[in-house]
């Protein structure tokens, strides 16, 4: 009636205890009702045996889990991660709060980022947090000094507190508006940590101020060099080389510039200019060579 007994399967009578056939509807030994009474089995004896509801279902999520992470790995291999995306970015497109180049500058001839002529009348070959706590103690004395606000910029910067600098060059630029030094700081650390766009508007001011330091124009060209605007640096560069025709990093960032804008035969005698100004520079190799392919692509 029920098929082979062999498959039927057992449970335990809540009142004595005992072991039926899960066919019946009475316990054996005590005539109680059955009331864990339930369908045969679909599993065989065997299964049973060893547990087998678990054991399926233990396995259906086995499986199902392996199906889920192997989806989750080939949807991570088919969408690149933000590293990927950043490195394989074209250098020159813009990226908020990025300090993107305006093009693939050939290995080994990149330029110098910034020339550094920051200025302060402080001495950083001591103990930077003693001198920093130096300046925090006499500001709070004369808050308002803008000289001890630059001062402690520049300390704090060359503690690596590049935010808490920013501060300090801000409110000194605020209180000496006219002073070309204060802007240059500021625009210089602007650099290091927020937008490129505020950066080149304080090297801008810093230039308006004192038009023939050549260091504001090249800090000023490199920056937007690295905002990616080409056509703006260059102008500035060319302005710089005229203040000073001996700076050779002038050449060689015009140079890059140029040739950015497919404006090759202009880049060709910037790079050569610069080789002949300083042909023992640690750069120089690399940069003949780069002058002699680019040559030769504008020859063909």
């Amino acid at each position: 009636m029920f098929g082979d007994e062999e498959d039927i399967g057992f449970v335990i009578c809540a009142s004595c205890g005992a072991r039926i056939k899960a066919n019946r509807e009475r316990c054996l030994r005590c005539e109680a009702p059955l009331v864990a009474w339930r369908k045969p089995e679909l599993l065989p004896s065997w299964l049973q045996r060893l547990g087998g509801g678990t054991m399926v279902f233990g396995l259906v999520a086995v499986v199902s889990l392996a199906v889920i992470v192997a989806m989750f790995i080939d949807s991570r291999s088919q969408t690149p991660d933000d590293t990927s995306r950043l490195a394989s970015r074209p250098r020159g497109t813009q990226s908020t709060d990025q300090d993107v180049a305006s093009q693939s500058v050939p290995s080994g001839i990149e330029p110098v980022d910034f020339l550094d002529i920051r200025r302060g009348t402080a001495d950083f070959s001591g103990d930077l947090a003693s001198l920093r706590e130096k300046y925090e103690d006499a500001l709070k004395k004369s808050p308002d000094d803008p000289e001890l606000l630059n001062n402690l910029g520049l300390t704090l910067e060359h503690l690596n507190q590049i935010d808490a600098a920013l501060v300090r060059f801000e409110r000194a630029t605020q209180v000496n508006p006219r002073n070309w030094t204060y802007h240059f700081n500021l625009a210089h650390a602007i650099s290091l940590r927020h937008g490129l766009d505020r950066a080149v508007a304080e090297y801008q001011i810093a230039a308006d101020l004192m038009p023939t330091n050549y260091a504001t124009h090249y800090n000023l060209g490199m920056t937007l060099r690295r905002k990616g605007d080409e056509l703006s640096a260059i102008p500035v560069f060319q302005k710089g080389i005229e203040i000073a025709p001996t700076v050779a990093p002038f050449r060689l960032a015009l140079a890059l510039s140029f040739e950015a804008l497919g404006r090759n035969a202009e880049a060709q005698q910037e790079f050569q200019a610069y080789v002949d100004m300083v042909p023992g520079a640690p750069n120089a190799g690399s940069v003949r060579s780069h002058l002699q392919s680019l040559s030769a692509r504008s020859g063909s």
